[in-house]
């Protein structure tokens, strides 16, 4: 059976490849003709890759997987979703880190990145938006049919990337994975343990 780190990196790696499809329309790689096509494109990737991360946090332990993804179909908005994944791995979100950065040798510090990622909450908000984009509108609802979406696209993706570059995930199995998600390449995955800093009260 493939190791803890070996499923985790096969999760990031297909959410990955959903990044860059959108990468590929954004730049015109993609050709397509229709924006309305542009936009359902980029935004089921965008809804797909959320649901990937949400369930890459419980993909250690496969009955708790399958148990969780059938609830699932039942969720139609974010925070439920969310809620439900929080009663079972309470450190399912990624926590976005720096670069690790040597401190002596055999030792590493990794720090929290301060900003420029996607939030737990602006994950609710992008997954609402995309189904919101992805829902066809009533012709008959009266008002305007823009889709404040936050973020431009391209932004998104950026704070999307900069979250999983590099991240602690926390398994619901209880064990802590560095990862790091380059934009090319091998997606790298390391067993690690936190060591609280004496003095630090949070």
């Amino acid at each position: 059976m493939a190791s803890d780190e070996q499923i985790y990196a096969n999760c990031i790696g297909r959410l990955r490849n959903r990044l860059n499809i959108i990468d590929d329309v954004l730049s015109g790689k993609m050709s397509i003709k229709h924006q309305d096509v542009i936009a359902e494109i980029i935004f089921v990737q965008f809804r797909k890759s959320l649901e990937e991360l949400a369930f890459a946090s419980l993909s250690a332990n496969k009955d708790v997987y399958s148990a969780v993804h059938a609830k699932f179909s039942v969720h139609w908005r974010a925070n439920d979703m969310l809620t439900e994944l929080e009663k079972v791995n309470p450190g399912f979100y990624p926590v976005a880190s720096e670069v690790p950065n040597q401190t002596q040798p055999g030792f590493k510090h990794v720090g929290l990145l301060a900003d420029g990622f996607m939030t737990r909450d602006e994950f609710a908000k992008l997954y609402k938006h995309s189904s919101d984009v992805l829902h066809t509108r009533n012709p008959y609802k009266a008002g305007d049919p823009t889709i404040n979406i936050g973020y431009r696209v391209q932004e998104w993706a950026v704070r999307f990337r900069n979250l999983l570059r590099w991240h602690f995930m926390t398994l619901v199995n209880g064990n802590v994975l560095l990862c790091n998600m380059p934009d090319e390449g091998l997606i790298h995955v390391y067993p690690g343990a936190t060591i609280p800093i004496i003095g630090e009260t949070r």
